[in-house]
C-alpha cells in the first residue's frame, strides 16, 4: 500500500511549485519520491512555463539523502500542468539544482503528512 501527498510551495512572493510525495508504507527500503511542477504559476501562465523534476529519499547504511531522479521516467512525467520532464543530467550542476533541493527541503521539514518518512532516518 503506498501513499502520496501534495501541496504547493509558496514564497511571499510567488507560488514556486507543485509537490507530490509517494512512498510505501512501512517500507523504508523502497525510499520515497518526490515530484515537483516548478516554474511559473498564476492566471497568465500556461504549462510551457512550467517543468516537471524528481527526487529520489532514501536512507542507507543510517544516513538519509536526497538524489535527483530522471523525471521522464516517472509518471509525474505525463502531468498536463507542465510541458517538459527534466532528466538527471539537466538538473546536476545546475543553476535549477540550488532552487529545486531548497524546495525539497522545505517539504522534508514542514509537510506533516511525510512524518513517517522523515522518521526513517
Amino acid at each position: 500500500m503506498s501513499r502520496t501527498v501534495w501541496g504547493f510551495v509558496h514564497s511571499p512572493e510567488a507560488t514556486l511549485a507543485a509537490y507530490f510525495v509517494q512512498w510505501t508504507l512501512g517500507s523504508p527500503n523502497d525510499g520515497a519520491h518526490f515530484d515537483l511542477i516548478i516554474g511559473k504559476w498564476g492566471d497568465k501562465t500556461t504549462s510551457k512555463d512550467r517543468q516537471v523534476t524528481s527526487v529520489e529519499y532514501r536512507v542507507v547504511d543510517k544516513q538519509p539523502g536526497f538524489m535527483v531522479i530522471d523525471a521522464t521516467t516517472r509518471p509525474i512525467a505525463d502531468n498536463s500542468l507542465a510541458n517538459t520532464a527534466l532528466r538527471r543530467d539537466q538538473v546536476i550542476d545546475k543553476p535549477i539544482a540550488q532552487d529545486i533541493f531548497a524546495i525539497v527541503d522545505a517539504v522534508f521539514m514542514k509537510e506533516e503528512r511525510i512524518e513517517e518518512v522523515r522518521n526513517w532516518s
